[in-house]
């Protein structure tokens, strides 16, 4: 099942927002669609401008974007972060078995494995994250 679903997370100690443009449950995985302006995938003849910090357990997930910029003219080369953004799930509907991410142009999919076979968007519909 797709839903389409906008909502905005403010951390008020980081000053920075997320916009979650959709999410796609089905009974294996969750893939969640962060919207983030600037990042740019990963080509054949040309590296990501971003780096992704994952942090979880089997109910949680904290998940760390930040835009890089890399200064060759220097030595060696200096990489400075343009932007960072966090975004966090306190508790999932149920148990996560491992959690990776792809990174497409302005957006992070990151994608949720569930542990047993089940679909949340009833849960996800009525309570959110």
């Amino acid at each position: 099942m797709t839903a389409a679903i906008f909502r905005v997370i403010n951390r008020p100690q980081s000053n920075v927002l997320i916009i979650i443009g959709k999410y796609d449950d089905s009974l294996t995985e969750l893939q969640i669609q962060l919207v983030v302006p600037g990042i740019r995938e990963k080509t054949f003849m040309k590296a990501s401008n971003t780096q992704v910090f994952l942090k979880s357990d089997t109910t949680s997930l904290s998940c760390n974007i930040e835009i890089i910029k890399v200064d060759k003219k220097q030595k060696p080369p200096t990489k400075t972060v343009v932007d960072r953004r966090f975004y966090e799930v306190e508790k999932f509907p149920g148990e996560i078995s491992d959690v990776s991410f792809r990174l497409k142009k302005n957006c992070c999919v990151l994608i949720v494995r569930k542990k047993t076979p089940q679909s949340w968007s009833n849960s996800m519909s009525q309570f959110g994250f």
